[in-house]
């Protein structure tokens, strides 16, 4: 086992055990928190087993495993990033929404008290 192993795979552990709390505390969703799950369990798995990583890469026609987590990281992280810009986006017209309504309503009670 090498150092990389010894100190990731605790680690991850450690994860696996939060994201179940998490989603035990109904902090964190079942469906979110089964994909963090499978996240950190596949993490492991990748881990423990390099030689898995790179018999799907073969298998994709990429040269090696560490080419085909930085491609799926690179995918998964521009995903994350567009569903994040489109729930801000979302945040932002339910603000707007909001502070209109809120200074229309400001208006009409300055115009009945006059």
């Amino acid at each position: 086992m090498t150092t990389f192993q010894i100190v990731a795979l605790p680690l991850l552990a450690i994860m696996v055990l939060a994201t179940a709390v998490q989603i035990a505390r109904r902090h964190l969703s079942a469906r979110l928190g089964f994909l963090w799950l499978a996240l950190w369990i596949g993490a492991a798995v990748s881990i423990a087993n390099p030689e898995i990583l790179v018999r799907i890469a073969h298998y994709l026609g990429i040269g090696r495993g560490a080419d085909l987590v930085l491609y799926l990281s690179v995918i998964f992280g521009f995903a994350a990033f567009f569903i994040t810009y489109l729930r801000f986006r979302r945040v932002d017209e339910q603000l707007t929404r909001i502070v209109r309504h809120m200074a229309i309503r400001d208006a009409d009670k300055k115009q009945e008290g006059q």
